[in-house]
């Protein structure tokens, strides 16, 4: 194909993109084409442009077919984004290519075929998908992956309910054990410990018979609950088996075990380069699945490029196990007696010196956090090249939350609407911070260490009482803050669910027959009715569709439906409903429940459809239905999805967790350091100042015992205080402009925070008052 230098060149002038003044992407570009790379990429410093133009140089340069070529990275988001890098640079590239001087016909040909299309991109878990129908089996099922709030739903049904497992003490007594306490231990959240003990059984290869067994030194026997904990397991693994199902973890196991035992030797022969994104949030699991691809790679002379950042590693308490990528080098040595080329990217094209400045001075605050961190790992650098006004760090800091709402919003409502608001820098120069003309209310995110709108005792938190006081604003603004509160808890959704049980089941007539139906639920349902028959009584047209539903009278047609999905209901009844119809949360919302009713016909009997004919048949497709979808709505095992959204709504302020922000960029983001924190109460510690472990790290120790990976050489309270410095490292690298933090005055003038710059060892290094932000 081309030349190198010509390939370089082109880079240059048709992407604009002069590797020459980077010398980490530089690198990851020219490095050879059967070389192995580990690329240490800090916030912002183009790591998708380095994968980008990694991958075209193969196609390009070394005539290498786009079909060979697997790219994963960790969200489809994520994925999205590198595959349309990958397809407009490359047809860009291609289109340059052709017109060079002096090619010949047999590289004029190679470049009018080129097909880039063909590269492999997305996550591991849709391209195992896609790989094990592709190669399955004739006459075998495609695999049929259910969601992870499907498999919580799932273990709450047959791994806790059914059996009577959630009333068993001994199984809540090792529950809060794991946890480190009981307060909020739900039924959610049992099933979901449960679910993240089976996921780690799975990302870790834990040899569960050894764990089942456990008698180490600190234990004369094994808890009781461990047994309990491995039927209900058990009893979920088996349901899915039965209905042909398989969540996300087991589908990579069977990626794995398939690959392993030669049936998918066409698929392997096919690949010759993998390149892998995010790699510090891998698992053992994830990391076999990959080298099972890359030595297979290797024998054709193909190579593996894995990049990421420790400092960013946000997902342990998915499984992810950060040591995997801190000692690459060393485990990709001994494993195919190669060793890759270290390469660091740490150039920051994101932020503001200011910005930059402050992040590397966050992550090197605590002495015990370095021993941790990738050796040899360069300071970020500024190479922004925009021109910008070096905003200093700013603080805002009130003595209630109420308050700090209030002028939180105001600011908001200034920089947005208004004439924005003047801050000095460290030389004296006035500054305005303002959204520029083409900006939008989406330039603005509140980073939480939590969404949620409500606290302990129903209390309203930051985000709620920013809601309602950026709403009383002239011109108001709006929030868009889908996973504030939980499922259940939205009006909307309670109301939508009680007209659907007003309708299939009136006058409770099934469900009073489920004696089996945890009490937390039947106080839940009976909520949803009232709400749905005060609404009716309220709606006369709606009235007269659900007395047409209870007393199966047609409307306009002649005869009542033999069968009903539950999704027809729910469309049919959103007429009523006008926040599901034109708010963009509400449409979230609303998704949410649709997702449920479709995911939940995948493992039930009558596939979420209600059947009139025959009538014996009536109500067991009722229960059926109260038992996977509405027991899983109210206990609070399902989650809003926006990241199926393309993009985040433009004409609303954003409110995000930490963790859903990874990977994202804002203008101006204010990171919530401590309006929780109105004393140094215990109950809060983990979220600032951690005093124990925490569940993640303990469910590590109880189970990487019995896995190669090995029990942790670090201590559990020191993860949780990793893990925490982590968090607030990418909360602070988010912004492009402008870093605002916001709390309440006792977090800035006394209260141990890891996020205001205090250290594991009680050091305030930042110091009272945090003089060196720029207060408003």
């Amino acid at each position: 194909m081309i030349e190198l230098n010509t390939f370089v060149l082109m880079v240059r002038t048709v992407l604009g993109r002069d590797l020459d003044n980077d010398q980490g992407q530089r690198d990851a570009v020219r490095a050879s084409f059967n070389q192995s790379l580990f690329i240490v990429a800090g916030p912002g410093s183009g790591k998708t442009t380095a994968l980008a133009l990694r991958i075209l140089r193969l196609i390009f340069v070394d005539g290498i077919a786009p079909g060979t070529i697997v790219a994963t990275t960790f969200t489809r988001r994520a994925a999205a984004e590198l595959r349309s890098r990958i397809l407009s640079w490359g047809d860009q590239l291609r289109i340059a290519a052709l017109n060079l001087p002096n090619l010949t016909q047999s590289q004029l040909d190679s470049l009018k075929d080129m097909d880039i299309n063909q590269v492999i991109t997305g996550t591991i878990d849709s391209i195992a998908q896609q790989v094990l129908i592709d190669h399955r089996a004739p006459g075998t099922q495609p695999p049929v992956v259910i969601e992870e709030f499907v498999g919580d739903s799932l273990m709450l049904r047959e791994g806790l309910f059914r059996s009577g497992r959630h009333v068993l003490s001994d199984l809540s007594d090792y529950l809060v054990l794991l946890r480190g306490n009981a307060y909020g231990l739900t039924m959610a959240e049992r099933s979901s410990i449960i679910r993240e003990i089976r996921d780690r059984i799975y990302n870790d290869e834990v040899q569960v018979l050894r764990y089942r067994n456990d008698s180490r030194p600190n234990r004369s026997t094994p808890h009781p609950g461990v047994n309990i904990v491995c039927d209900a397991i058990y009893d979920y693994e088996q349901e899915l088996s039965t209905r042909l199902l398989l969540d996300f973890v087991e589908l990579e196991k069977q990626f794995l075990d398939r690959m392993r035992n030669s049936s998918l030797n066409d698929f392997l022969e096919s690949i010759q380069y993998v390149f892998v994104d995010e790699y510090q949030d891998t698992n053992l699991l994830q990391e076999q699945i990959y080298f099972e691809m890359v030595r297979s790679a290797i024998q054709r002379g193909g190579a593996l490029t894995v990049v990421g950042d420790d400092d960013q590693s946000l997902y342990r308490f998915r499984g992810a196990t950060v040591d995997l990528f801190h000692n690459f080098p060393q485990i990709f040595h001994q494993t195919f007696s190669l060793m890759p080329r270290t390469i660091y990217l740490s150039r920051n094209y994101r932020s503001t010196d200011a910005i930059v400045t402050f992040c590397n001075n966050f992550s090197q605050l605590d002495a015990s956090y370095q021993n941790i961190r990738v050796p040899g790992k360069p300071r970020i650098t500024t190479n922004r090249n925009l021109p910008c006004d070096n905003y200093p760090i700013l603080g805002l800091f009130r003595s209630d939350v109420d308050t700090l709402a209030q002028d939180l919003a105001g600011f908001i409502g200034s920089v947005i609407h208004g004439p924005g608001v003047t801050v000095q820098d460290a030389s004296g120069n006035s500054l305005l911070i303002r959204v520029s003309q083409h900006g939008s209310p989406a330039d603005c995110v509140l980073l939480c260490s939590s969404p949620r709108e409500y606290g302990a005792q129903n209390k309203p938190r930051l985000p709620l009482l920013l809601r309602w006081y950026l709403a009383s604003l002239t011109p108001p603004l709006q929030v868009f803050n889908p996973r504030g509160q939980s499922l259940h808890n939205i009006a909307s959704v309670r109301l939508l669910c009680g007209l659907m049980l007003e309708c299939i089941d009136p006058n409770s007539l099934v469900q009073l027959g489920m004696t089996n139906l945890p009490q937390y639920a039947v106080d839940e349902f009976n909520h949803w009715r009232r709400t749905a028959r005060t609404y009716i009584q309220n709606t006369p047209q709606l009235n007269t569709f659900v007395n047409a539903w209870q007393n199966q009278t047609p409307l306009g047609r002649t005869n009542w439906e033999n069968e009903v999905h539950l999704n027809d209901l729910t469309y049919k009844l959103v007429t009523w409903i006008p926040n599901m119809q034109n708010d963009i949360e509400g449409l979230v919302y609303l998704e949410a429940v649709t997702r449920t009713i479709n995911q939940a016909a995948q493992f039930s009997n009558y596939r979420s459809r209600i059947v009139f004919n025959p009538p014996q048949l009536l109500p067991s497709s009722i229960r059926e239905a109260i038992w996977s979808v509405f027991l899983s709505i109210a206990s609070g095992a399902i989650e809003t999805n926006e990241d199926l959204l393309e993009t985040l709504p433009a004409d609303r302020v954003n409110v995000l967790s930490i963790h859903q922000a990874k990977g994202l960029e804002f203008p101006l983001v204010i990171v919530d350091v401590g309006s929780d924190f109105r004393t140094p109460h215990r109950t809060q510690a983990f979220k600032r100042f951690p005093r124990d472990s925490g569940s993640t790290s303990n469910i590590e120790d109880e189970l990487r015992p019995f896995s190669s990976v090995g029990a942790p050489q670090r201590a559990g309270l020191d993860r949780a205080f990793d893990d925490l410095i982590k968090q607030y490292f990418v909360a602070y690298s988010r912004p492009q402009d402008v870093l605002l933090l916001v709390g309440l005055n006792s977090v800035r003038d006394s209260i141990p925070n890891i996020a205001t710059g205090w250290d594991r060892r009680w050091n305030w290094h930042w110091g009272q008052g945090l003089p060196h932000l720029v207060h408003l």
